[in-house]
């Protein structure tokens, strides 16, 4: 069990090959180290193939460290082969980018509850969690409990994915692009309510994603990947703060960010990090208010 101040998950000097041994071998991870923190919302950014989900997949045994390195979740070490997995997955849960990878039931409740049922729990207890994960992803339980899976769109897949997750009671949430493809207003919705989780819950959450936005509003701290390392880490201002050096590594900067950043490098605002719409206007609020006085 982990306090507090301690990490709930920790990686140090993590690699990993797919394939070893053989002609087809591809080295993934090259030496990635990080921590994080119970409560935390943390951010994992990366270009693609720079071994992002490999990372996340390690967290929840689906891979686990064979050569090089650690990782300890919640106290417990990966590498050894006499962990209960059974545990750990019911401790960090991990939706993927491909919701249909995840759903196989003919119906959504059904979906839901087929953690809880492997749990050995009490059918009234599985109830009540098939429901309160539904109503907690925006799945009104009596509208949806009797829809069949495969008819549902593509946002309301990645909810039913995600509730069957915390149908667990996990303490760790990841998401591996799990907002790609969705349609503006389901990503704006599926977002909300896992910040809703993470402030309400103290759930932690680690969430990997393309989308330079959607990481500004969500997390508090990022880790970024290249070719298999850890590169940069820091708070989510200190990593958007450093535009040049993400470039680098083949990625931008949310579009707010990147104009508050060019007028402050034509000297037209003093030198600041913004992360919203929001603070974004208040700046530019100041610009038009000094120049027209």
């Amino acid at each position: 069990m982990t306090s507090a101040n301690e990490p709930i998950i920790q990686v140090n000097d993590l690699h990993h090959r797919y394939l070893r041994g053989t002609p087809l071998e591809v080295v993934a991870l090259k030496g990635v180290t990080m921590e994080i923190y119970p409560g935390e919302a943390v951010g994992i950014i990366g270009r693609t193939g720079a071994g992002k989900s490999t990372i996340v997949q390690h967290f929840n045994g689906l891979i686990r460290p064979r050569e090089r390195g650690k990782v300890i979740v919640d106290g417990m070490d990966l590498a050894d082969p006499d962990i209960d997995i059974r545990a750990l997955r019911q401790k960090v849960g991990l939706v993927f980018q491909y919701p249909e990878q995840q759903l196989f039931e003919r119906y959504v409740g059904d979906d839901v509850a087929f953690g809880p049922l492997k749990m050995g729990l009490p059918m009234d207890e599985v109830r009540e969690r098939v429901r309160e994960a539904m109503e907690m992803v925006g799945l009104g339980f009596e509208e949806f409990k009797d829809r069949y899976t495969f008819s549902l769109s593509g946002g309301e897949m990645r909810k039913a994915a995600m509730a069957g997750v915390l149908a667990l009671r996990p303490k760790i949430l990841i998401l591996d692009e799990s907002t790609s493809g969705v349609d503006p207003r389901s990503r704006k919705e599926l977002l909300s309510r896992i910040d809703y989780l993470h402030r309400t819950r103290g759930l932690t959450v680690i969430f990997v994603s393309p989308n330079m936005e959607d990481m500004a509003g969500l997390v508090d701290r990022i880790y970024v990947i290249d070719d298999g390392r850890t590169v940069m880490s820091g708070t989510t201002r200190e990593i958007f703060s450093q535009p040049e050096k993400l470039v680098q590594h083949g990625l931008g900067i949310p579009q707010i960010t990147e104009i508050v950043h060019e007028l402050g490098r034509r000297g037209k605002v003093p030198p600041t990090t913004v992360l919203t719409v929001q603070e974004g206007k208040e700046v530019l609020w100041k610009i038009l208010n000094s120049s027209g006085t």
